[in-house]
């Protein structure tokens, strides 16, 4: 159905709300649309949270981000995640109601990346930049994967090792690196 055959009539009778309330709580279809989109980030932002919580803090937190980031992105709420940045890109009158989500997630990833590696936070220059490198790595891998199998997966008939596995082992190198303290 996608986001553009996703009406408030299919909605409300999926939900088995009244039109009304919807319309009450909501107001229009693209302030349901932002809401969404902003539960679905909490829901991927809050598994990723919770798992990383456990690690202990290192190397191992730094691999479990990135697997853990890779899981979420590769998640079957994140093509609605997709379709709904697609459908903000091309039509003003979603943007309007799902950009403040989209862009509310992105300044949350800064600070929330402070807690989890505070150390290297503080000691790392370009921390912020690392951040957002692995964030939009795997968000593009996550887009990628979505949309179209790995072409040297050998299930898609390619041959050799799977390039998003061999992608993901140099990012977490890259960034383990990064946050190594020089003292170890």
């Amino acid at each position: 159905m996608g986001v553009s055959g996703t009406t408030t009539v299919a909605v409300c009778k999926r939900a088995e709300v009244s039109h009304g309330s919807l319309l009450h709580h909501y107001g229009t279809r693209e302030r349901l649309l932002g809401a969404a989109l902003d539960e679905v980030y909490a829901r991927l932002q809050g598994s990723v949270i919770s798992s990383l919580e456990e690690l202990p803090p290192g190397e191992a937190r730094v691999e479990g981000l990135i697997e853990l980031m890779w899981d979420a992105f590769g998640a079957r709420e994140f093509k609605a995640v997709i379709e709904l940045w697609l459908a903000a890109a091309n039509k003003p009158d979603v943007g309007w109601a799902v950009w403040p989500e989209a862009q509310a997630f992105d300044q949350a990833i800064g600070p929330l990346a402070e807690h989890l590696f505070p150390e290297a936070a503080h000691r790392v220059s370009e921390f912020p930049v690392y951040t957002s490198l692995i964030f939009q790595v795997l968000q593009g891998m996550g887009l990628a994967n979505a949309t179209w199998p790995d072409p040297s997966n050998s299930e898609a008939g390619g041959a050799g090792e799977n390039m998003r596995v061999q992608v993901r082992a140099l990012l977490s190198r890259l960034v383990r690196d990064a946050f190594k303290n020089p003292a170890e």
